[in-house]
């Protein structure tokens, strides 16, 4: 297979001296691919391979003793074949949608690892794993006591997406194909062997199919359901499951873990910003009036009516930028600085990095790749803040949600465990932080030590969009608070990419995270209830 054909100007992040330190690199040599094909953007035609990984080694929090088996005996036309299917793609520019890449990633991440164990029974199997993974003739031989985890390896989100005529739910790939070519073919699901097993699902949990969604151990994007609480259906009746949230995998290869690990921590908060925050975002559409992207208009609305005369935030310009359906800026509301805006997508994240606040606002689901690419950059997401507990809850008020106190109040300040507190939406079902972000304080996936204080730099709104600007001019005013804030984003940002090529299984990152979590599940005794 040829690798793929992408576009070949090369993006490295990197640091240094001068006044645009988190500056990308355009004649950067750092290539990054999964199996024979490209993953990431913006490559040159001689990237090295992710599964040679050069001396694989086990990050800090993971056993030596954790072993865990893939599943081989399920049909290429559900594993290989969707994976290289989907990457074609993306190079063609026949699937432009970016945010279900994860799978692809951690399937090929779990390939590599060191901690990968192969079935003894099955001598054509066994030998055709050992040609594919990491120390394979050592850890040939295994008993099944010993496997600590079964891993699925039917990239569910990537098929979804691959696969024509999209319904909700992915509905448009047939029950009995998933049924007979995937679950039918898991030997060991059975018994206690069940909650060992853990399946791909890294897309949004409500597009999901509902075979999968509700089954066993799963990777999602989130939010997280419960097993005892969720009305869905499950795909057993007597079977409880849990979902265990990963970020969206962000393909721009100057965010790898060894990039991220090499900035100093004083880096994150001493780099000059050029803007005071920066906002991308699309056409509106008749969608926004009936979901929860509807807070985006507001925004807008709100900009264009307050802000038009305001051309500095705290002393600095601002971006507020129209992206247009090629990849390109489309002229819109601008900011302090009129025509300083970023001509193609690709330089996001390069804004974001110049940007002391990005409005991260709600969209379809709770989690969003926008969340997690500004922290990455070393920006300060900014949220709108619900109240999922209120009367208040089911419905909007006469001025449509833009003020509305019950439903925006100064809930939740005071962090509780049981604090009701949404950056999503004030539905009764709006998901609390604990159920939509990875690993978040209080979500009991990780030793309380190992959890992600986000309320420690996230930057919450209460009261709706109408305060924002004021938020935002009042943190600009105290530099102490920024800088403490950016110090603690810049503490976890190294969770929130996916190490790959010479990266692979050598830093903390969020592969590493995630299977802390698995494991901290798997022992900690808890059920399926979460």
């Amino acid at each position: 297979l040829s690798l793929l054909d992408l576009p070949q100007s090369s993006s490295q992040l990197e640091f240094g001296n001068d006044d645009d330190s988190f500056r990308f690199n355009s004649s950067s040599n750092r290539n990054i691919v999964i199996s024979d094909k490209k993953i990431y953007r913006h490559e040159t035609p001689s990237s090295a391979n992710l599964l040679s990984s050069s001396s694989p080694s086990l990050p800090p929090h993971i056993p030596k003793a954790f072993k865990f088996y893939i599943y081989e005996n399920l049909p290429s036309k559900m594993t290989e074949d969707i994976e290289r299917q989907i990457l074609e793609a993306y190079s063609s520019n026949a699937i432009t949608y970016q945010n279900f890449k994860a799978d692809l990633v951690i399937l090929r991440l779990f390939r590599s690892h060191p901690s990968r164990v192969f079935h003894i029974n099955d001598d054509a199997n066994q030998n055709r794993s050992r040609t594919r993974g990491a120390n394979a003739a050592d850890n040939a031989a295994i008993n099944l006591e010993n496997i600590d985890l079964f891993v699925v390896p039917y990239p569910h989100a990537s098929h979804c997406l691959l696969s024509p005529n999209w319904k909700n739910e992915c509905m448009h790939v047939d029950d009995s194909l998933i049924q007979s070519q995937v679950l039918d073919k898991l030997n060991y699901y059975k018994g206690d062997l069940k909650r060992r097993h853990l399946f791909i699902n890294t897309m949004e949990v409500f597009l999901a199919h509902p075979l999968l969604r509700t089954i066993g151990r799963s990777l999602t994007l989130g939010p997280r359901l419960s097993s005892i609480h969720s009305n869905v259906n499950h795909h057993d009746n007597d079977e409880l499951f849990e979902h265990l949230i990963v970020p969206y995998f962000n393909d721009e290869p100057g965010y790898q873990p060894s990039i991220i690990h090499s900035r100093p921590l004083s880096l994150w908060y001493t780099h000059p910003r050029k803007y005071s925050f920066a906002y991308f975002y699309g056409s509106t559409n008749r969608r926004m009036t009936r979901n929860y992207r509807i807070h985006r208009q507001y925004f807008l609305e709100e900009v264009a009516i307050n802000w038009k005369k305001v051309g500095l935030i705290g002393g600095k310009p601002f971006i507020l930028e129209k992206i247009g359906h090629d990849g390109g800026s489309e002229s819109d509301i601008e900011s302090g600085q009129h025509g300083e805006q970023t001509q193609k997508r690709y330089n996001q994240m390069k804004t974001y990095s110049q940007s002391v606040f990005c409005p991260t606002l709600p969209g379809d689901s709770p989690p969003q790749k926008r969340f997690f690419d500004v922290i990455l950059a070393g920006c300060i997401p900014v949220v709108l803040v619900f109240n999922t507990n209120t009367k208040a809850a089911n419905h909007l008020n006469s001025d449509g949600g833009r003020n509305d106190s019950e439903r925006y109040g100064d809930f939740g300040k005071g962090d509780s465990k049981h604090n009701h507190t949404s950056w999503f939406s004030a539905d009764s079902n709006g998901y609390t932080v604990q159920d939509s972000y990875p690993w978040a304080k209080h979500s009991s996936t990780l030793p309380p030590d190992r959890e992600i204080d986000y309320e420690s730099f996230v930057v919450q709104i209460y009261g709706g969009v109408k305060n924002i600007k004021p938020t935002l001019e009042a943190l600009m005013e105290n530099q102490t608070e920024i800088q403490r804030r950016q110090l603690e984003l810049g503490k976890v940002a190294k969770y929130f990419t996916y190490g790959a090529g010479e990266d692979a299984h050598v830093y903390e990152d969020a592969f590493s995270m995630m299977l802390e979590s698995v494991i901290y599940s798997l022992n900690s005794g808890k059920d399926y209830s979460g």
